[in-house]
């Protein structure tokens, strides 16, 4: 008798739910036609030749960099600290002049000797000379004398020649510096022994930057001096040029390098040694589909945009992403060039929702409703 009782009351509450969900549904329907419209930005899709790209890293390198040697041997006297800012032409270390002094003194006195030398000769050579006049001499002696003058005349030049590599000796004992940068390490210190090959100093300019990447050798053919490579890092993303290549590998790693001038207005924002992402293109331009990135939703579930149809209803379109260029990236979904897509309040749209075009400067706005 319960049961009976029961079944009756549940029949009747469904009953009842049925009649009002569609008055439900009407009320909310009314609501969200009385809620106030927000406005949404539209752009036209577009189809362009887009080449397929890999991601690969580079890296920041300064266009100048050296390890400084003295190019002669010696005792180190002094060496600049590391991380020291210099300019071009000023002394990074300095070797002890001492034996290099003494041997320019033992060589100007040499040169004296010789020029001495060389005046005795020259004035005996004369005398013979107006001696023959009168037979008092004889052209043997003549000839002893002006070789022996001319044999003065060239040790008195190889003297000289001496005394200038001493000297250019001296001017190597102040290690300078070949363009203007920073001391990045100091690899000897004062009062060591060196050689002439022995790096004293390491340094490097920070101002003037270039990236270099490594990539696969198999697509070197695919880029060429002058091409522009979109570049992205931790405060966005910019475009530059390749500079040169050097389309050659060793058979281990089986890469390329290219050199990429990094724009002045960019350098401040990296240091040396950082790290990169490049977009290098690895096949022909294919016609591509492409979309402003504000017009892409991420969700967990994957990526979707809204498109207006010709009903001006939003509706959800989903996509795969492809390859970046710029402020556009290529899609994969169910568009075609000209198409309308949302680039501003997608998020507050719903599949369905209709909209009221409007035309704004710069854009076309959709008014939702």
């Amino acid at each position: 008798m319960k049961l009976l009782t029961i079944i009756p009351t549940i029949f009747a509450l469904s009953l009842t739910l049925s009649l009002l969900s569609p008055h439900a549904a009407n009320a909310a329907d009314e609501d969200n036609k009385s809620a106030p419209p927000s406005l949404v930005s539209v752009v036209s899709v577009e189809n362009r030749a887009l080449s397929p790209k890999i991601m690969v890293i580079g890296s920041v390198h300064s266009r100048s960099s050296a390890e400084l040697t003295a190019g002669i041997d010696g005792k180190l006297e002094w060496v600049q600290e590391a991380g020291t800012r210099v300019k071009a032409g000023e002394v990074v270390a300095r070797l002890e002049q001492t034996r290099l002094a003494l041997q320019k003194e033992q060589q100007e006195a040499q040169i004296e000797y010789e020029r001495v030398g060389l005046t005795r000769l020259e004035r005996e050579y004369r005398r013979l000379q107006q001696l023959i006049v009168s037979k008092s001499a004889s052209e043997t002696e003549l000839d002893k004398s002006r070789s022996d003058r001319d044999l003065a005349a060239a040790n008195l030049k190889l003297a000289q020649i001496k005394l200038k590599m001493i000297m250019d000796d001296l001017s190597r004992t102040e290690v300078k510096a070949p363009f203007s940068g920073i001391i990045t390490e100091r690899k000897h210190q004062a009062g060591e022994d060196i050689g002439r090959s022995v790096s004293i100093v390491s340094m490097t300019d920070p101002d003037n930057l270039e990236i270099r990447l490594h990539a696969p050798l198999k697509h070197s053919r695919r880029v060429k001096t002058g091409d522009e490579l979109h570049i992205y890092h931790t405060e966005g993303e910019f475009q530059a040029s390749i500079r040169s290549l050097i389309p050659v590998s060793d058979i281990r790693s089986q890469t390329f390098e290219a050199r990429i001038d990094l724009p002045i207005e960019m350098q401040d924002a990296f240091s040396v040694g950082e790290l990169v992402s490049l977009a290098l293109p690895i096949a022909p331009k294919q016609l591509t589909t492409l979309v402003p990135r504000d017009a892409i939703v991420l969700r967990a579930a994957g990526a979707y945009l809204f498109k207006i149809d010709s009903d001006n209803k939003a509706v959800k379109t989903e996509v795969e992403l492809g390859d970046g260029e710029g402020d556009w990236i290529a899609v994969n979904g169910d568009l075609n060039a000209g198409d309308s897509v949302v680039i501003r309040g997608a998020e507050t749209l719903q599949d369905g929702q209709q909209v009221k075009l409007q035309s704004l400067p710069g854009s076309t706005v959709a008014t939702a409703g």
